[in-house]
């Protein structure tokens, strides 16, 4: 007996010292039950260490037991490593913290590369398949029908074109022919230079070519409109009316004596007029001359009743500053209430 353990026989660890028989005593020897321990705890270790550097252990390696001369050396590691860290010097735990640490911040960097990778593949997929944005600022405007402009009625302003060079130039030259009234008239086609039309819109509406050469003059005066023309007028480049197709419009003076008074511009060259005159029951004179002097030309017409209309023919020639000066004049009348002269239209080509 040793304080009260009763000492067994034989010498179990090998090293001189008498077992101990006590209250938990094993029925099988401490060498025994550490090499039962300590083979499954290396053969975990193994696979514990291959798993770490990726590697397998092979089945017949697991089950490899530990000799009697390295079981104290396996317990001694055992006892070592299960020792907490206040037992450990402090030199090795502060190294075994420090260890940790830097497996931690690597552990942390590797999440961090890996979800900054990840990061970056999921934008450039995202931009591969997302379609190009429209550049700012350049919006491109909805395709849509297009209405053409209507053209315009409204003609320009006069527009007197510079003469080129005289045409059939020469002495002052005038003449007067008369001619029948169509039934219809272009003052379009006839007037290549200039033309008017009178009434249509009022005893005070006047039409012109749209781009005459403004050699027409009109003093203008008292007159009353009428619509009992033989022809109809028609012109397609007038103003302030485009277009007229067949109008029988003018203008008239009733009573003896009363006149119309117009107009043309000499240009150094030939020109032609035309103008288109009416008599209401009445007698009537048609007076042609220059302003720089000559004989003139006259024509008169005898009075009858009803409504007569002539149409008549100028060639003249007058230097620039000179014009060519047309008088139309009632000489008597019938007594009708609206016996008198009237005037349509004058074309000048």
């Amino acid at each position: 007996m040793r304080d009260g353990l009763r000492v067994l026989d034989g010498d179990p660890f090998g090293d001189g010292t008498p077992a101990l028989a006590g209250r938990h005593t094993a029925p099988e020897s401490l060498r025994a039950r550490l090499t039962g321990l300590a083979g499954p705890l290396a053969t975990r270790l193994r696979g514990a260490s291959a798993r770490l550097r990726g590697e397998s252990v092979p089945r017949e390696r697991a089950s490899v037991r530990l000799g009697p001369g390295s079981v104290r050396g396996v317990s001694a590691r055992l006892r070592h490593a299960l020792r907490p860290d206040t037992a450990r010097p402090a030199s090795e735990a502060g190294s075994t913290r420090v260890a940790a640490a830097r497996a931690r911040r690597r552990r942390r960097r590797a999440v961090l590369a890996t979800a900054a990778l990840t990061a970056s593949v999921v934008a450039l997929a995202y931009s591969a398949r997302s379609p190009t944005p429209p550049e700012r600022g350049r919006a491109v405007p909805a395709a849509g029908p297009t209405t053409p402009a209507p053209a315009s009625t409204a003609a320009p302003p006069t527009v007197v074109p510079v003469t080129g060079d005289p045409a059939l130039p020469g002495d002052p030259l005038l003449g007067v022919d008369q001619e029948s009234v169509p039934p219809a008239v272009s003052l379009t086609l006839l007037g290549t230079r200039d033309w008017r039309h009178w009434g249509g819109a009022g005893a005070d509406s006047v039409q012109r070519k749209q781009r005459g050469t403004g050699e027409i003059e009109d003093p203008g005066g008292d007159r009353l409109e009428h619509n009992a023309g033989a022809s109809g007028l028609s012109w397609t480049d007038g103003t302030p009316t485009a277009r007229q197709e067949g109008t029988r419009t003018g203008v008239f003076q009733r009573g003896a004596g009363k006149s119309f008074r117009l107009g043309v511009a000499g240009s150094g060259d030939l020109r032609t007029v035309r103008l288109f005159v009416g008599v209401f029951s009445a007698g009537a004179r048609l007076d042609v001359s220059l302003s720089g002097g000559g004989d003139p030309a006259v024509r008169e017409l005898a009075m009858a009743q009803g409504d007569r209309f002539y149409q008549y023919v100028v060639h003249f020639r007058a230097p620039r500053g000179q014009r060519l000066l047309i008088t139309w004049r009632a000489l008597a009348v019938t007594g009708g209430q609206n016996d008198g002269v009237s005037l349509e239209a004058i074309t000048v080509s």
